[in-house]
C-alpha cells in the first residue's frame, strides 16, 4: 500500500484556515427510502470520523394515498404516522452501525411531495455543514432537467453538496477542483480560494491526492468572427498564469495542475477521466433569488461524469427558496 502523500505546508495552513471558518461540525445524510444500498453513508462516514463530525440520517419520501386494504385506523393521518414510525425504525437500523464506531448519530423524517425543497429546508434549519446523498438513478431521456432532485440541490442548496455514487474510496482518493479565475463576472475570485480550501480539508482529512484543473477557452468574441492563433494563444498563458498563481497560494504543486483547451463541461469531464477523479469539486456563483437554468456547468458535468461531485457556494449565497 501508498504511503500517503504529503500536502506541502502551505496547503495545510490552507485546509486549517478554511476548516476554521468552515468546520464540519454536522454531515446531513440523504437517504432514499427506495435505496436497497447506501454508498452515502459510508462515504459520509468516513468524513465524519476523520473531522469528528456529527451525522444526521434524513429521509425525504412522497406522501402516500390510504390503501384500501388499511386496517390499522380510519384516518390518513393515521396511516402516514404508521409509515413514518417505519420509516424512523430502518435509519435507526442504518444508524446502529454508525454509533458502534463512535460517531454521533440522530434521525428524522418527512412526508412530502416537495422533496426537493424541503431538504434544502432541513438543511438550513439543522444547519448542515455538508450534505451528503447518492447520485440519483439515470432517469428516461425525456425526463427535464427542472424535476430531477439533483439538479435542483446543485441549484438551491447553500451548504456544500455532496453527490456520490456506489463503490468505494480508494486509501488516497483523487481530489480534482476545477476553477475558474477567468471570469469574474460569472465566478468570485473568493470562490476559487474556497474550492481550493475545501479540496484541501478534505484532500487531508482522507490522506487523498489534491489536483487542480482548469478548461482553457478562447477569448470572447462575435458569432462568426474568427480568433487568431496569437489571441487564443494569449488568452491561454493568461488563464495558465491565473491558476498557477491560484496553485501557489493553496500550496499545490504545478506537477498538479492541468489544463485541457476543449469546451465546457466536455473538457471538465475529459481532465476528471484524464486524471482518474474520485471527487471533482465544483464552485456555483452567488445568484441571489435568480433562476437560472437547471443546466447549471456542475448539473452536466454530475450527468456526464462517473466520479462524485462536490458543490461550493460561493460566499453570500442565498438559496432561491428562502423568502423576505
Amino acid at each position: 500500500m501508498l504511503d500517503a502523500p504529503a500536502l506541502h505546508p502551505h496547503a495545510v495552513r490552507y485546509a486549517e484556515r478554511n476548516a476554521a471558518h468552515n468546520p464540519l461540525q454536522k454531515i446531513m445524510v440523504v437517504i432514499d427510502p427506495r435505496a436497497v444500498s447506501h454508498p452515502c453513508i459510508d462515504k459520509a462516514a468516513r468524513i465524519a470520523l476523520a473531522f469528528g463530525s456529527s451525522i444526521e440520517l434524513f429521509c425525504c419520501a412522497p406522501p402516500v394515498d390510504l390503501p384500501e386494504t388499511w386496517a390499522g385506523g380510519t384516518t390518513l393521518e393515521a396511516y402516514r404516522g404508521v409509515l413514518r414510525e417505519r420509516q424512523v425504525g430502518a435509519l435507526e437500523a442504518l444508524a446502529k452501525p454508525l454509533r458502534a464506531r463512535g460517531l454521533t448519530v440522530t434521525t428524522d423524517c418527512a412526508c412530502t411531495a416537495r422533496v426537493a425543497d424541503v431538504l434544502v429546508e432541513h438543511a438550513i434549519r439543522a444547519r448542515a455543514d455538508l450534505v451528503v446523498k447518492d447520485v440519483e438513478p439515470q432517469q428516461s431521456p425525456a425526463a427535464s432537467p427542472a424535476t430531477q432532485i439533483d439538479w435542483l440541490l446543485i441549484r438551491a442548496m447553500p451548504a456544500p453538496l455532496l453527490l456520490v455514487r456506489p463503490g468505494c474510496w480508494p486509501s488516497h482518493p483523487r481530489i480534482c477542483v476545477a476553477v475558474d479565475p477567468c471570469h469574474p463576472a460569472d465566478h468570485p475570485a473568493s470562490l476559487d480560494e474556497t474550492m481550493i480550501g475545501t479540496g484541501n480539508s478534505i484532500g487531508r482529512a482522507l490522506s487523498g491526492v489534491v489536483q487542480l484543473v482548469h478548461t482553457l477557452q478562447s477569448p470572447p468574441h462575435l458569432p462568426g468572427d474568427n480568433v487568431s492563433h496569437t489571441a487564443r494563444q494569449q488568452a491561454y498563458s493568461n488563464a495558465r498564469a491565473a491558476v498557477e498563481d491560484l496553485a501557489h497560494r493553496g500550496g499545490i504543486a504545478r506537477q498538479a495542475v492541468h489544463f485541457m483547451p476543449e469546451r465546457i463541461p466536455e473538457g471538465i469531464v475529459k481532465l476528471a477521466e484524464e486524471t482518474r477523479a474520485d471527487i471533482v469539486v465544483m464552485g456555483a456563483g452567488a445568484r441571489p433569488r435568480v433562476q437560472y437554468s437547471a443546466a447549471s456547468t456542475a448539473s452536466l458535468v454530475l450527468e456526464q461524469s462517473c466520479c462524485d461531485l462536490l458543490v461550493v457556494k460561493a460566499s453570500g449565497f442565498v438559496s432561491p427558496i428562502l423568502v423576505e
